[in-house]
């Protein structure tokens, strides 16, 4: 007797541990469906570290900088014709959300002369208010926040002629970086940031003018958490 309702038992466990098993939910959908938070203590981490499964399927936690290392793109020819490269597409903000944003970090140099000192520069998506009722404006812009970066371990200066590259903002969305040498007048590129209202996607592109490269160091892409 003792045999056979172990033999039972056994059996019951074998069905039960081939079937689909619900937490909170007595109609489970996968082999484990939990209707509820999940708390696994080994993964706790006051660092906010990403979990990740290795190749066993053991989950471990990862810095964010293991996955989103940079990223080098050379936008070059063997012309001084424009030319685009895309540097970044992908969700930026969440367009039911005013506060919604993100923040996309490049460094980047070129070919032109005078512009061998790389430009350390951040751009901001994200809504203005107006000054007048405090209310957001409703659309989404890009705001270019740049650096000259550094000579060795010292700054170099910040818009001082004749110091190069240059840097202007002749539109909305638009960053240009001028060089000091010259293809047909001018040593350039821009960095264009072109926004989709709706869906709150951003693509970041180099286009190339009158120079021969332009290398961007994609250095990450930052949300804000309404993503």
């Amino acid at each position: 007797m003792k045999t056979k309702t172990s033999f039972l038992a056994v059996l019951t466990f074998c069905s039960c541990a081939s079937a689909q098993i619900g937490i909170n939910t007595t109609s489970p959908t996968n082999t484990l469906d939990v209707n509820g938070s999940v708390r696994v203590r080994p993964l706790a981490n006051p660092d906010r570290k990403i979990v990740s499964a290795d190749a066993q399927g053991v989950l471990t936690l990862i810095s964010p900088e293991e996955i989103f290392s940079p990223k080098a793109v050379l936008n070059t020819s063997t012309s001084p014709a424009e030319q685009r490269s895309t540097i970044y597409e992908g969700q930026c903000f969440q367009p039911a959300d005013n506060a919604s944003s993100c923040t996309v970090t490049l460094n980047h140099y070129s070919s032109c002369a005078g512009f061998t000192n790389a430009v350390d520069t951040q751009i901001i998506v994200g809504q203005g208010i107006n000054t007048g009722n405090g209310q957001f404006l409703g659309t989404w812009t890009a705001r270019y926040v740049d650096d000259k970066g550094f000579f060795g371990t010292a700054p170099v200066a910040n818009q001082l002629p004749p110091d190069y590259p240059r840097i202007s903002y002749p539109t909305a969305n638009m960053a240009n970086y001028l060089g000091s040498g010259s293809f047909s007048g001018q040593c350039n590129t821009d960095i264009v940031t072109t926004i989709n209202q709706t869906t709150g996607t951003i693509k970041v592109e180099s286009v190339k003018r009158s120079m021969f490269a332009h290398l961007v160091y994609l250095i990450g892409v930052a949300r804000s958490k309404s993503l």
